[in-house]
């Protein structure tokens, strides 16, 4: 869009460029990634099945992260505060606390964890959500997240199983419009960075002018037309009187389906669709100076005529 109107807009679509949207793992058929710890004493095998990652026990403790060393999430720990768990914890383990593990770039050591009570003998899954925004069990939440592990609840036997069926790291604060292009299904409080349709925003073109969000949800502007290299006549196209102060008569040889009127900086201001080859327009309204018009023709052509506006 013209970069003299982008001041006007930065404020209201900064969702567009800044927004993070939430992380998700669904665990049905996929590990999504998630590996289990390579060490002895939190071993466990991980096994796809259709309805949620079944983590197979070797110890008291198995635990499971989401890639390798070399996988980085490149997160600052304050960009969410809530991590949603949904889990089917099948044991009749004796200290049912299930933890949640936030590592640092390149190393296994986790920068803080969080424990959270599960449910024991479950025969279906339910969800547990852990605020970042609390004190962690141990360590302190800071710097980048490279990666999130997940401990089974302590005490497990060897051979036990538990069943992992998704995890959602969010921000509680986000847009809570359903009917909003960035609706943020899992916030809690609104924000007031829902962008709806018809939002001001920045296309990226200086090309374009009047951008908005349109119905897609896309940021789309409109083309500015250049008064002085536009054709100041079209045989076919007669407009009168010329100059103007009030309204004028527009004629064509064939049927216009649309005409769209742009003023000196190249704004569209007036969009109509007369379907006719004969229209009036009223020009009343608008400040004097010089004026394009541009038709468009049932056959798909295009017509181009200049005219002047005085008061």
């Amino acid at each position: 869009m013209m970069k003299r109107q982008a001041f006007l807009l930065c404020t209201m679509v900064a969702f567009f460029a800044t927004a993070e949207a939430q992380i998700e793992y669904n665990w049905q058929n996929s590990k999504e990634g998630w590996v289990s710890a390579s060490e002895p004493n939190l071993g466990c095998v991980l096994v796809a099945e259709p309805n949620a990652l079944a983590m197979k026990a070797f110890n008291q403790t198995p635990v499971m992260r989401s890639g390798t060393l070399q996988d980085d999430l490149d997160l600052e720990a304050t960009t969410y505060n809530r991590v949603r768990v949904s889990l089917k914890n099948t044991t009749a383990s004796g200290n049912p606390n299930a933890r949640l593990f936030v590592y640092p770039p390149g190393s296994n050591t986790a920068t803080c964890n969080y424990n959270f009570a599960v449910d024991t003998m479950m025969v279906d899954f339910a969800t547990y959500v852990i605020s970042l925004d609390e004190a962690p069990t141990n360590g302190v939440l800071e710097g980048t997240i490279a990666r999130f592990g997940l401990r089974a609840p302590w005490g497990v036997a060897n051979g036990d199983t538990i069943y992992w069926e998704s995890m959602v790291v969010y921000s509680s604060l986000g847009c809570t419009d359903s009917q909003s292009c960035n609706f943020s299904p899992y916030a809690e409080e609104e924000d007031g960075s829902c962008v709806n349709p018809g939002t001001p925003c920045d296309d990226g073109d200086d090309a374009t002018t009047d951008d908005v969000i349109d119905e897609n949800c896309e940021c789309v502007g409109q083309p500015i037309v250049n008064i002085e290299n536009s054709p100041k006549r079209s045989v076919n196209l007669t407009l009168f009187p010329n100059p103007v102060s009030g309204q004028f008569r527009v004629e064509a040889a064939s049927r216009i389906e649309e005409a769209e009127v742009y003023n000196a900086t190249g704004k569209r201001i007036a969009v109509l669709q007369p379907n006719a080859a004969s229209f009036t327009v009223d020009a009343a309204r608008w400040s004097g100076g010089n004026y394009h018009l541009r038709v468009v023709y049932a056959d798909g052509s295009a017509g181009h005529e200049g005219f002047v506006v005085v008061r």
